[in-house]
């Protein structure tokens, strides 16, 4: 494989791992900032390298992109398990929004 080829997977696959500890540390704010740059890079190297690559190039690249894949499976994992949260934290906000709401308007009527 040549080696920007090398270089650039590399750096895809480096990537790709630190967005897989920062979904399993819950680190969602570096995670967002970081998987933007992510998606950029893995497309430009896709988009970079469209040259007939040898057997053992393929092999390795196919290697590369399995883990890859591997990854991304459980950082979607992670990320459901995130929005699963949050949807719980946003219907107990509700919720207790309601139950404020039915407080308050007992209260004021009961001085009016």
């Amino acid at each position: 494989m040549t080696k920007t080829l090398t270089a650039d997977y590399e750096m895809v696959y480096q990537l790709n791992l630190s967005l897989l500890e920062m979904a399993r540390q819950g680190e969602w704010d570096g995670f967002i900032e970081r998987a933007e740059n992510y998606v950029v890079t893995l497309q430009k190297v896709i988009n970079n390298y469209s040259e007939r690559l040898t057997q053992n190039e393929q092999e390795e690249v196919h290697l590369l992109v399995k883990k890859l894949i591997e990854n991304e499976e459980e950082i979607t994992r992670n990320l459901q398990n995130r929005l699963d949260v949050l949807k719980t934290d946003i219907s107990s906000l509700n919720r207790g929004k309601k139950c404020n709401q039915a407080y308050s308007s007992s209260f004021t009527s009961t001085l009016q």
